[in-house]
């Protein structure tokens, strides 16, 4: 699975899917205008084969087909967990397209 990590995802997190062997991870501002809004950034993810990974729950309103999984910030997830709901997110769908999670909800 490759992650689009939005601009509000915590470094700790994009380093861990970066050194997972399974994930491929680059930040928003690696691929796209640091500015780019939310909307382009879902246009690229689907047009490109990015799931994008966001604590913005602005994405839940954005049609797709894009991949996208949320993780709450105020929840404080730990990096472990959110690694390993992603990993099993990535086993379990065949088309990425079609993701539209929460993590760590019941991935763990």
């Amino acid at each position: 699975m490759r992650l689009l990590c939005d601009q509000n995802v915590d470094d700790r997190y994009l380093h861990a899917f970066c050194d997972a062997d399974d994930l491929t991870a680059a930040p928003v501002r690696e691929v796209l205008d640091e500015r780019a809004s939310d909307p382009d950034i879902a246009a690229y993810a689907a047009a490109n084969g990015w799931v994008v990974f966001t604590s913005d729950r602005d994405f839940f309103g954005i049609p797709g087909p894009y991949g996208h999984i949320f993780y709450s910030q105020a929840m404080h997830p730990l990096v472990g967990d959110v690694l390993t709901a992603v990993q099993r997110i990535a086993v379990a769908y065949d088309d990425y397209a079609e993701i539209f999670e929460a993590v760590p909800g019941d991935w763990l």
